[in-house]
Formats: structure tokens, C-alpha cells, sequence
């Protein structure tokens, strides 16, 4: 169901955060390309990013930190992504992008988790 106008301006101004864990937070994405495959696309999209900055990578554990600095004022938000394998086999990934600071993003970080996601999906697949 599409939310309404009022809601997505309420979030933007009394939230700072997305996750793909929460109920109500964007959907993760699961993909029949192997860990490998997914693994290394969301590094070469990280690396793409102005303004990106990988902190860690651990790919044994399926985890990457990055520090994404806004364009206008230069906030940080930090993105979190696991990548893991579910029960069936298949690649599942799922992120959390939050802000330091303030009380609301404007959707920023909702935007980002959504866009990279859909970036996956192009490329992958979902399932």
C-alpha cells in the first residue's frame, strides 16, 4: 500500500534511519548469484559512490561498514551490509544505514538502503 504524503513527511523529519530487518523498514534482497558474486558487486557499487568511504570488510562474516558523507553539509550516516546465505541456499542481503547525528534524514539513508537494493535486483535478480 502506498504511504501517504503526510507519513513520509512525518519520517523524514522524526527519523534517521532504514533498516531491511525492521517491519516497517525497506525489504532486503535475495538472489539466486552466488555470496561471491553479490559480495563483490556491492563492493564495486560502494566504490562508485562519491562520497562513500569503505570502514570495514569482512567477508568471511558477510559484513561491510561504510561511512557515507551527505553532499550539502557533510554529515556522515553510517551503512551496514550482511550478506549471508539463507536456509534454501540463496544470497541474502540486507542493510542498515543510519545517521550520527539529528533527529531527521529527509530519507536519505531509506533512500540509499532502497536504491542499493534496487541496484541488486538490476543486477541479480530478486527472488
Amino acid at each position: 500500500m502506498a504511504e501517504s504524503w503526510k507519513s513520509t513527511l512525518t519520517r523524514w523529519f522524526t527519523v534517521n534511519r532504514a533498516d531491511t530487518r525492521d517491519p516497517e523498514g525497506p525489504a532486503g534482497g535475495r538472489y539466486a548469484a552466488s555470496f561471491a558474486r553479490v559480495w563483490d558487486e556491492i563492493r564495486a557499487y560502494a566504490s562508485r559512490q562519491p562520497r562513500w568511504q569503505k570502514v570495514h570488510a569482512d567477508e568471511t562474516n558477510g559484513i561491510m561498514t561504510v561511512a557515507c558523507r551527505s553532499r550539502v553539509f557533510g554529515f556522515v550516516d553510517d551503512l551496514i551490509v550482511w550478506v549471508s546465505l539463507d536456509e534454501e541456499g540463496f544470497t541474502r542481503v540486507e542493510a542498515r544505514s543510519r545517521a550520527r547525528t539529528g533527529r531527521g534524514d529527509f530519507g536519505v539513508n531509506r533512500r540509499r538502503v532502497l536504491r542499493l537494493i534496487r541496484h541488486l535486483d538490476e543486477v541479480f535478480g530478486r527472488i
